[in-house]
């Protein structure tokens, strides 16, 4: 259960994040701030991983380390949304998180917060609620709170 504070409640997943502001234990939810992946952060359909020769043969492959293009993507919006909460942590912007993510979101999460905003996360979710309604994410956060 959280402590008094401020809380915050990030939904996330790798196309979009929305973070939710608690000030007291049980007030409404009020959006604080909402991210979409950007122009920025997709890739160039002519892009394509460095190429190098194999050790045997005429035949050339991808370094790419087993990751897609779209995966990248995700990762390089998930260390925005990291970014941004660990300037916030900087500044004592909370005191609790609680995150909820689907499970590749949240993992690429986990390895991008430092242990200084893991230390504040309260609990954590692998779910999508992106879309939940700020009263529908309440609900769900009091049931994760609880159990």
């Amino acid at each position: 259960m959280l402590l008094d504070g401020t809380a915050w409640f990030l939904a996330a997943d790798g196309r979009r994040a929305r973070l939710f502001l608690e000030t007291r234990r049980g007030a409404e939810l009020r959006d604080l701030w909402s991210d979409d992946i950007n122009e920025d952060d997709l890739y160039d359909p002519q892009d394509r991983p460095p190429r190098s020769f194999d050790r045997v043969g005429a035949g050339r492959h991808a370094m790419d380390k087993g990751r897609s293009l779209h995966e990248q993507e995700e990762v390089n919006f998930l260390k925005r949304v990291a970014d941004k909460i660990t300037q916030a942590e900087k500044q004592n912007g909370f005191d609790h998180l609680v995150i909820a993510a689907p499970p590749r979101a949240l993992g690429i999460l986990r390895d991008l917060l430092p242990d200084n905003v893991k230390a504040r996360v309260r609990a954590e979710t692998p779910k999508d609620l992106v879309d939940e309604t700020p009263a529908q994410l309440r609900e769900r956060l009091t049931e994760l709170l609880r159990g």
